[in-house]
């Protein structure tokens, strides 16, 4: 990290920034900075303080990832850099460090975010030798370490198993999905898709406040639509014509008229615990509510996982769930998977109803699961993904007809992509 933070000190010079000079325990921090950095980064960890000049930047973890963000006094978040895997650079990055820098071991690779632009920042080193490389957003290398000052830099793709009841037992794999679309570089991280009408599907990724329309037909993105700043974004729903996105620590944004021009943006806080991580989001329309499903847990539901609900009707997030999953059922169980924790057996990323049929779809990424639930949260069926076709599947959607979208993050060197099955299983 202090090779990144010398290397800030050369990107930002023009906006007049410099190293730091003290931590937290002696930073004045400026409560305008302390209310900003809750709402964009409300489950971070091991947050520390420096001060660069009038500015001030916090190191921390959100997401089992180490991240930085520098505020101005007022508030403004200035810029946004984040640790990823090398499997995340833009294609032609990667290329370039396996020609130009075969005999390098990458050590560090940042996604820095500055005046709406996206950096790469890569760290290499080969025995006493250090390279610090600068890529733009589409991987075309910029600057090496001993270059002129560059630019400032923050923004940031299977087949089923199907399981016979009341055991958790290896079967037959499922044909191949019909149809699969692999997404553009900026939905390398897809982590939510819903349905919205001739062949167009809303996507968002982990890390900007961005929905992407994404059309089938064109295979490309049609249109960006700009509801926030940097943040962990895991899910959306569609309802009318407006969008909600759910944030990993439970907060929604309802982003109304989003297709209009002019979309009008409000925030509803979480009142779930910070240890949810929630991810999986869908609209109940039997009961005019949004759910939504934590990847993590709540200590006081014991040996259970539950569901949310926010109420269109109000526009309140309810503290105790309206669906509970008991952990020890037998469906739930994947033969042959050790678990960190019991809580590990299901971790949701995504949710959905299928609107033929009214079942509750959750998709489980780590376990690589897709499961049906009735209100009362005993699983129903499920069935197992092959990891070959989705690596990370994390979205979830339905088209009119009953159709059966994935969407699943990429792997090193590959897109993510939407899978379409016919039907649900």
């Amino acid at each position: 990290m202090k090779k990144l933070i010398i290397y800030h000190v050369i990107i930002a010079a023009a906006a007049g920034m410099s190293g730091c000079d003290s931590i937290w325990t002696n930073t004045d921090l400026p409560e305008a900075v302390k209310v900003r950095f809750t709402e964009m980064y409300p489950t971070a960890e091991n947050v520390e303080w420096d001060k660069e000049l009038e500015n001030f930047e916090a190191e921390f973890v959100q997401s089992e990832r180490e991240r930085t963000a520098l505020f101005s006094a007022t508030g403004k978040l200035i810029r946004h850099t984040e640790e990823i895997e090398q499997q995340y650079l833009p294609a032609p990055a990667l290329k370039a460090l396996q020609q130009q820098y075969a005999g390098f071991k990458l050590d560090e690779a940042h996604r820095v975010q500055q005046n709406q632009n996206t950096y790469y920042e890569v760290e290499l080193e080969r025995k006493e030798e250090e390279a610090l490389l600068l890529f733009d957003k589409e991987g075309q290398l910029l600057k090496q370490q001993n270059d002129p000052a560059p630019p400032t830099p923050v923004q940031e793709q299977a087949s089923l198993l199907d399981l016979a009841a009341g055991e958790a037992a290896r079967a037959a794999v499922l044909p191949v999905p019909e149809a699969s679309w692999e997404l553009p570089s900026e939905l390398r991280e897809v982590s939510g898709i819903a349905w919205l009408q001739n062949n167009l599907i809303a996507c968002v990724q982990d890390e900007e406040g961005t929905i992407y329309l994404y059309d089938l037909g064109q295979k490309a993105v049609t249109e960006k639509i700009k509801f926030a700043g940097p943040g962990d974004y895991e899910g959306i729903a569609v309802v009318g014509t407006t969008a909600y996105i759910l944030r990993s620590d439970g907060a929604l944004y309802e982003v109304a008229d989003f297709l209009g021009g002019k979309p009008l943006v409000t925030l509803h806080k979480s009142v779930l615990a910070a240890s949810q991580n929630t991810e999986g989001l869908a609209y109940d329309k039997a009961n005019d509510r949004l759910l939504l499903a934590g990847k993590g847990y709540d200590k006081s539901l014991g040996n259970s996982k539950g569901i949310y609900a926010f109420t269109l009707a109000d526009k309140k997030m309810h503290a105790a769930p309206v669906v509970t999953i008991p952990l020890a059922q037998e469906k739930i169980r994947k033969a042959g998977k050790k678990q960190k924790t019991d809580y590990d057996v299901l971790q949701p990323s995504s949710l959905e109803f299928n609107p033929l049929t009214g079942e509750m779809y959750m998709l489980d990424a780590e376990n690589l699961r897709l499961l049906t639930l009735n209100q009362q949260g005993q699983v129903q069926k499920a069935v197992d993904f092959d990891k070959k076709l989705l690596r990370q599947p994390e979205g979830l959607t339905f088209g009119e007809q009953g159709e059966l979208y994935i969407a699943s993050e990429g792997s090193k060197g590959s897109a993510g992509v939407i899978v379409k099955y016919p039907k649900g299983f």
